[in-house]
């Protein structure tokens, strides 16, 4: 929770900011990657402007450090 330090960010402010940051090839890095979001909005934006067929042409990458939420970013990423 956010005693300990943990917040997550707005689905929207994920969203923008895969908006400005354009990742249609290359490495994604998180280094708070939470439940993967940024990694999720990451592949639906390749998806969206090059097909389906290219979100492999982006490879993420992150740490989280609460075992539990690292989890559901696994979940999210499947």
């Amino acid at each position: 929770g956010k005693r300990a330090g943990e917040f997550y960010t707005p689905a929207s402010v994920v969203r923008l900011i895969v908006e400005v940051l354009e990742p249609y090839e290359g490495r994604v890095y998180d280094p708070a990657c939470g439940s993967g979001g940024m990694f999720v909005q990451s592949g639906k934006f390749v998806a969206r402007r090059r097909g389906k067929d290219h979100t492999h042409d982006i490879a993420v990458y992150g740490q989280e450090a609460n075992e539990r939420t690292w989890r559901l970013a696994k979940m999210n990423l499947a």
